[in-house]
């Protein structure tokens, strides 16, 4: 073997250990300092929980901005369905109203053209012998009237007409108007009044005032115009009407209460 392969010289093993020695000393500062960080670490738990619960709590608020969003979510599509259904339920229930409504007037106009049709039946049977009324019944047209001597209050009237087979007086026209004027020089109950609905007169046939446009009410400038609703004789007021006042104008309309003694006027 040649000996100058394993010949060092001084100077090279001096470098060698120069060397490892500087390696060392690298390795045991860096291992020195992870054991100090390490240390330190375990000397801090406090950090290690500060980031723990930092975490849980983002985690708790993403949580619950997700659950209120969807809550919210679901609010607002309920009250877009409950919404949606209150309004087809409302448009139904008004097309049921304005049906039922269109049926009542329609039943009111078949009923009073009824008693329309009844009340001209029995008028041509009253005068089918040369237009004569039966006696104590006066003509006019095709109607009888009777011109009551006696006094009763606004429903005996009523009810005195009809087993007389008529109804109180219905007043339709002028003519109508002047002729139970000229046979009658004191007041008379009519056919009129307001006790169901004040305010909203009907005849005795269910026939709305308004709808006859006719009207023969009392009126003067400077004093009350009638129908008023005195209310001094009658606590409920006036609510039935006769033909002419107590004491003067016959050839007019006046309120008064239904309880009141009163000729009256029948008619068929």
């Amino acid at each position: 073997m040649d000996g100058t392969e394993n010949y060092h010289s001084p100077t090279d093993i001096e470098d060698d250990i120069y060397v490892n020695t500087e390696d060392c000393r690298a390795e045991l500062k860096n291992s020195d300092m992870s054991d100090r960080t390490e240390l330190k670490d375990k000397k801090n738990p406090g950090k290690i929980f500060r980031y723990a619960f930092g975490l849980l709590l983002i985690l708790g608020v993403l949580l619950t901005l997700c659950v209120v969003g969807i809550l919210y979510h679901n609010k607002v599509v309920s009250y877009e369905i409950l919404s949606e259904q209150h309004s087809n339920v409302t448009e139904t229930l008004m097309m049921q109203e304005h049906e039922a409504k269109e049926i009542k007037e329609l039943y009111e106009a078949l009923k009073v053209k009824h008693q329309q049709v009844q009340e001209d039946l029995a008028a041509c049977s009253a005068n089918k012998n040369n237009g004569q009324c039966e006696k104590g019944w006066k003509s006019l047209g095709l109607k009888c009237y009777y011109f009551s001597t006696v006094k009763k209050n606004w429903a005996q009237s009523r009810d005195y007409c009809v087993e007389k087979g008529g109804h109180l007086v219905i007043i339709t026209s002028q003519t109508e108007q002047d002729f139970v004027v000229s046979q009658s020089r004191k007041t008379h109950w009519i056919g009129l009044n307001d006790l169901e609905t004040e305010g909203q007169w009907m005849w005795v046939n269910k026939k709305p005032l308004k709808e006859t446009c006719v009207t023969f009410w009392y009126s003067e400038p400077g004093r009350a115009n009638e129908p008023d609703n005195w209310k001094e004789e009658d606590p409920s007021g006036e609510n039935c009407a006769a033909l002419g006042h107590d004491f003067f104008d016959t050839d007019k309309w006046f309120d008064a209460s239904c309880l009141k003694q009163k000729q009256f006027i029948c008619e068929k």
